[in-house]
C-alpha cells in the first residue's frame, strides 16, 4: 500500500506536502513563470475571441447594420501584465458605440431629436464568451 503524498484527510489526491517554507518558495517560483505565460495566453485568446463576436454581432440584425465596416473594424484588444496581474481590454474609440448598444431617446448635443432603439452586440458577446474563459482558467491554469 502506498502512502498518500498528503496524509490529509481533506489533501487532494495529487496535492503535495510541504513542511518546509523554502520548498514550498522555490517549488511557487518555478510555477510563476508557467502560470503567467499560460494565465496570459488564455487572456489573450478569450479577448482576442471576444472581439470578433462583438465584430460579428455588429454586422447586422439584430446588432446594428454596417454601413461602411469602420465600426466593426474599430474594435481593438489590449493585453497587460503588471504586478503578477493580467488584464485585457477589449475596446473602441468609436463615438456610437454606446448608444448603438443601449439605445438612445432624446435631443443630442445639435438639438436633433432621437428614437433609437437598442442594438446589443456588446453584452451577449461577453456573456458568450465568459464561461469558456473561466473554464479555461481553471482547467489550464488552475487544474
Amino acid at each position: 500500500m502506498t502512502t498518500p503524498v498528503n496524509p490529509h484527510p481533506n489533501a487532494h489526491p495529487s496535492a503535495a506536502a510541504f513542511r518546509d517554507p523554502a520548498a514550498l518558495a522555490t517549488s511557487l517560483a518555478r510555477m510563476g513563470p508557467a502560470v503567467r505565460s499560460r494565465t496570459r495566453a488564455i487572456t489573450r485568446h478569450h479577448a482576442m475571441l471576444l472581439r470578433a463576436r462583438i465584430q460579428r454581432n455588429a454586422s447586422g440584425r439584430p446588432g446594428p447594420n454596417v454601413i461602411t465596416g469602420q465600426y466593426r473594424a474599430s474594435w481593438d484588444v489590449k493585453v497587460t501584465v503588471s504586478g503578477g496581474r493580467v488584464s485585457a481590454v477589449v475596446f473602441t474609440e468609436a463615438p456610437q458605440s454606446r448608444r448603438l448598444e443601449y439605445g438612445f431617446v432624446g435631443a443630442d448635443r445639435l438639438g436633433r431629436y432621437f428614437q433609437q432603439p437598442p442594438y446589443p452586440h456588446i453584452e451577449p458577446a461577453f456573456r458568450q464568451t465568459e464561461p469558456g474563459y473561466l473554464d479555461a482558467l481553471q482547467t489550464g491554469v488552475l487544474g
